[in-house]
């Protein structure tokens, strides 16, 4: 590979549009940006390339640089960079950008445009140029900000604004176009125009009223229960939840997205709720009679089954993002702030710990009657991603695709010592995970990479196989293969009186052994409960490697977390409640 000579810079000199991005990147602590180039987008990609500190990772599909930049912003709490040319280029952007919004991930996106001279706009023409699009008005429902900067002297306001967008508040992901003649052109940073920050709107601490209202709601529950959302998995919360936690061991319990804001291994954790939750953990949520809500959306999918059991329970709503609160009402009190602001400031409360003991004794005991996983003589899914997990390194960061391996790694994946689970939560969105885990990977190289996928998920980012390939990227990659889109067979099989089209008949998955081959990647392959041993060979082997699992068409998550009645277990619960045994 041909060497080029790095560039330094700095503001108080002249430089390129193109030249300050790089640099005000590297500045942010930014040391990886993932794209794809085209003509619009040469003259960034070639200054980043030439700035040291930081690099430029070539992906093989922009949808792939916009899933890693994704990753990248999971895995290290910092801003995630994509690039892509105009037109086609930055419409394959669109996914990721989508899925950024809805997980709140902060990501920046930045695409070329086209020079003034190719532009057609004073004519009524549905298309202003070759590979044109309005991708800002295409993006604007799914970003924080979107905007096509008009000229040189805007750009440093304009990028300073869309970092402090995407980085501030309820974090998401911010565009900039910027056409190809302003990203060659030269400005002087510091004599240009910057962006005022705004005064944050966010309440830092909470009126007396609610403060007082929530105090006497707390201590006079007998059965309370914390939901942790995806606004729990920043590191200044989840410090602020094990420090509440140590005064007050209130059972909790998280949703998808909230799987990493606390070890599954302390005594508090109750398990994961939702549709495809554990049965013991959704029993907590339906009998709580004080639901903590900390970052986490009131989605009918996780709390739906709730409406019959509000008349039951108050509910602390804490959201920074005031839009995802109700109206307050006797039995709601929303509060809008950051869940660790919220926290501290409960810290001094001292709750009853009787009544915390005796509600926590009787969750285990529920724990007990519905357990997790079920033992099996055959590889079932529960089986071979407790074995996995089990192995994994303590630091390990785990990115997962969207399907049914997806709710059985929810159910199974136990996490403990600092290992961290990423999901396209809100979007899901298949294809997100390899190229994901290529974005933590550059964020945290030191630390173990896994990417569990379905097959279905796997073929739908196949070219990022080549990007892990081209940087001998130490990603392990999981496959479980039961040869079709299980979910939505599922689906199909309760609603189409068992038929099949596209998820079963018409389906078919690659070879996987030759499609690693392709990309000359290790291949292992797991077929039976037998073969779990290998994992720990697997995850010794050095480089990256493709490991197919193979399951029946008819796997499913364990009989006992689906398509279960909750009504009789919830009425036992309050029969407990009546006695004063909880």
């Amino acid at each position: 590979m041909r060497k080029v000579k790095k560039l330094a810079m700095s503001l108080d000199k002249n430089m390129t549009v193109s030249e300050y991005i790089a640099q005000e990147l590297l500045r942010l602590g930014v040391d990886n940006v993932f794209g794809y180039p085209g003509a619009n987008i040469t003259y960034l990609i070639d200054a980043i390339s030439l700035l040291p500190g930081i690099r430029y990772v070539q992906t093989y599909h922009e949808q792939g640089a916009a899933f890693a930049a994704n990753g990248y912003s999971q895995s290290s709490g910092t801003l995630g960079v994509a690039i892509s040319s105009s037109g086609p280029g930055a419409l394959n952007l669109v996914t990721g950008i989508a899925n950024a919004y809805c997980d709140s991930i902060a990501t920046l996106y930045i695409c070329g445009d086209l020079s003034h001279r190719y532009r057609k706009n004073s004519l009524p023409l549905r298309q202003d140029g070759f590979q044109s699009a309005d991708v800002v008005s295409i993006v604007q429902a799914i970003t924080k900000y979107a905007v096509q900067v008009q000229a040189p002297d805007e750009i440093r306001a304009c990028l300073e604004r869309a970092i402090f967008e995407a980085t501030n508040g309820r974090h998401g992901p911010v565009l900039l176009s910027i056409p190809h003649w302003i990203q060659r052109s030269v400005i002087s940073p510091a004599a240009l125009h910057t962006f005022d920050i705004p005064a944050s709107e966010a309440i830092d601490s909470l009126p007396e009223r609610p403060a007082a209202e929530i105090v006497d709601i707390l201590t006079r529950s007998r059965r309370p229960l914390i939901l942790l959302g995806g606004g729990c998995v920043n590191s200044e919360t989840k410090f602020a939840i094990k420090r509440f936690l140590d005064h007050n061991p209130v059972p909790v319990v998280a949703s998808l997205c909230g799987l990493s804001a606390i070890s599954h291994c302390h005594p508090a954790y109750v398990g994961f709720i939702g549709d495809y939750g554990h049965r013991h953990a959704n029993l907590a949520l339906a009998a709580a009679d004080c639901l903590i809500v900390l970052g986490s959306r009131m989605d009918e999918r996780q709390v739906g089954f709730l409406n019959d059991y509000r008349a039951n329970k108050t509910i602390i709503h804490v959201d920074i993002d005031p839009s995802e609160l109700l109206p307050c009402s006797e039995h709601y009190v929303p509060i809008w702030g950051r869940v660790s602001n919220f926290l501290n400031l409960l810290e001094p409360i001292a709750l009853n710990p009787l009544v915390i003991s005796k509600w926590g004794s009787l969750l285990r005991r529920l724990e007990e009657k519905y357990p997790v996983c079920t033992k099996t003589d055959e590889l079932s899914p529960g089986s071979f991603l407790s074995g996995l997990f089990d192995r994994l390194s303590h630091d390990a960061q785990i990115f997962v695709d969207v399907g049914l391996h997806q709710m059985c790694t929810a159910q199974s994946g136990v996490l403990n010592n600092g290992k961290q689970l990423y999901f396209s939560g809100g979007l899901g969105s298949m294809g997100y995970a390899l190229p994901a885990a290529i974005g933590g990977h550059f964020a945290r190289p030191k630390h173990q990479t896994i990417c569990i996928a379905g097959d279905g998920g796997l073929m739908m980012s196949l070219p990022e196989l080549q990007t892990i390939a081209r940087e001998r990227s130490e990603v392990k990659i999981f496959v479980l293969n039961n040869h079709c889109l299980g979910m939505v067979r599922n689906h199909q099989q309760r609603t189409l009186n068992g038929r099949t089209f596209g998820s079963v008949d018409g389906y078919l998955a690659g070879d996987l052994k030759k499609i690693s081959s392709a990309f000359d990647l290790k291949f292992f392959q797991i077929a039976g409960e037998n073969d779990i041993g290998l994992v720990s060979e697997i995850l010794s082997t050095q480089g990256p490697l493709l490991v197919e699992v193979l399951f029946p068409k008819d796997m499913m998550p364990f009989p006992a977390c689906v398509d279960y009645p909750i009504q009789d277990d919830v009425h036992a619960l309050h029969v407990l409640t009546e006695a004063g045994e909880v």
